[in-house]
């Protein structure tokens, strides 16, 4: 019997496999997406860049740091619109070993947690492997898979996304609830002079904001009027320059997408021996970059009870009260991640005449006094540990 069952190979499950390894579990994680080739990252168009610091602090100190050595540190973010600086983000202060927000994209976040889950002996790390069925049973939860695989584990902990396979199987309800945003992005060669500032242009037709990354090249993202079925590079481009007046070149494009955004929140996330985690748990609007960090924070706190649960400091009771709290915290966490989500869309949002004029004003006002630290702990959330 496994100690745990890991359902989901992406960044929140593997960091939570490469954590309970270290603390001695024998950790499984059925991944249903075939193995990337050697070298490489997985292809796709991934919202998630920015990590902040409690994740961060979350992680194995040599995963952290080779994050942080290959990211963009952004130390501060700018408010602004076309015609002038409302005030500036400052993130010094928000934790003294990681002042900054660090900026890489999932896909390099995702391989460097791969490469490190590669090298520990406890982790069994399987591709092409699809869950079908779940059975809790004294003593242990039994899954079986497409290609007719079966194991049973102490705990399942289902970090399988959002359409996750597990919640449908618990029968967990997860209620959508659908925003009326929605947004083009697109990563171009920086053609600004912003340096490591991410930017935000709160303009009346919709926020701009953009986000410096490795490589010269600066991630932005658009408020569109309508969902964009096909977005093209050059209707980014042209969005970008329209706005803010900054010139950006519609050929050095290497990843564009559109998307709309809805939340999910699952009941609950503890049922009997497995565990929701990450998008599985909580689907939250990218506006802000709270999801993958989210889920970090998640598997840190659970991680304890597990160990503990598994190696007999806590008896059956005792895990199942630890388990209850723990999904009562994370659920309200996650639902205060959500309504900060909701607050970054509708300043976004377009605005004209005088409600312009007073959403400038009031903003201006907060980052240019002593509550813009508190704006920036809220930002790199540090309220969510």
């Amino acid at each position: 019997m496994r100690d745990v069952l890991v359902v989901g190979g992406g960044t929140v499950g593997l960091a939570l496999a490469a954590r309970l390894a270290r603390g001695g579990l024998d950790v499984a994680v059925w991944e249903r997406r075939p193995a990337p080739a050697p070298g490489t990252g997985r292809a796709g168009h991934s919202r998630a860049i920015g990590i902040h610091a409690p994740a961060l602090e979350s992680l194995e100190p040599a995963v952290a740091d080779q994050i942080v050595a290959e990211a963009v540190q952004v130390r501060r973010g700018v408010a602004r619109t076309r015609e002038r600086v409302l005030g500036v983000v400052p993130f010094d202060g928000v934790s003294r070993r990681f002042p900054y927000v660090a900026t890489l994209p999932q896909v390099r976040t995702q391989q460097i947690l791969r490469e490190d889950v590669a090298a520990l002996d406890g982790v069994h790390l399987i591709h092409d492997r699809t869950l079908t069925a779940l059975e809790q049973k004294p003593g242990g939860v039994h899954v079986s898979a497409e290609d007719g695989s079966a194991e049973t584990a102490r705990f399942v902990v289902a970090a399988d996304g959002a359409r996750s396979r597990v919640r449908d199987l618990l029968g967990v309800s997860s209620p959508v609830r659908a925003y009326p945003d929605s947004y083009v992005m697109g990563d171009l060669l920086d053609s600004t002079d912003a340096g490591a500032d991410a930017v935000i242009h709160l303009e009346r037709a919709g926020v701009v904001e953009s986000f410096p990354l490795p490589g010269a090249l600066r991630r932005w993202v658009v408020r569109t009027p309508s969902p964009v079925v096909e977005p093209t590079a050059e209707s980014l481009a042209a969005l970008v320059t329209e706005r803010t007046g900054v010139l950006v070149d519609p050929a050095t494009t290497s990843m564009l997408s559109a998307f709309t955004v809805r939340r999910r929140l699952a009941s609950r996330t503890v049922v009997g021996g497995v565990v929701l985690l990450g998008d599985a748990a909580h689907e939250i609007s990218p506006i802000g970059g709270q999801g993958m960090n989210l889920g970090w924070l998640d598997g840190a706190r659970l991680a304890p009870l597990l160990l503990a649960a598994v190696r007999g400091t806590a008896d059956g009771p005792a895990t199942a009260a630890a388990l209850d709290r723990f999904d009562a915290a994370r659920r309200r966490r996650a639902r205060w991640a959500a309504r900060q989500a909701e607050l970054n869309m509708g300043l976004g949002r377009p605005v004209a005449g005088f409600g312009a004029v007073v959403r400038d004003g009031l903003l201006t006002a907060a980052l240019r006094s002593p509550a813009r630290r508190a704006l920036a702990s809220v930002y790199a959330m540090r309220h969510l540990r």
